[in-house]
């Protein structure tokens, strides 16, 4: 079964709907932590960088307010932050 370009369009807004009260949730469970542990945007890239990836400071801060974190970079930057891999969030949508 084939959609149309139109119907593709629709499908993906949707998603992204969807989606946004969890990457919300995200990028305020980041700017917690960053404000509990006294750690900034380039305290997070300098450590980002000893695991070899290379982000400039604004641009993880603009990933991080524009809900743009993939779940791989959330949940490396939660480990950063914290010194632990796990993260609870809460979710309101």
């Amino acid at each position: 079964m084939q959609t149309s370009n139109h119907s593709q369009v629709n499908i993906s807004v949707n998603n992204k709907k969807s989606i946004l009260p969890y990457a919300k949730a995200t990028t305020l469970h980041i700017k917690k932590l960053m404000v509990e542990y006294e750690m900034t945007y380039d305290g997070i890239v300098e450590k980002l960088e000893q695991r070899d990836v290379v982000l400039s400071s604004s641009n993880l801060r603009n990933k991080v307010s524009g809900n743009a974190l993939s779940a791989g970079l959330f949940f490396l930057i939660v480990e950063i932050i914290t010194d632990d891999f796990h993260a609870h969030i809460n979710v309101k949508s």
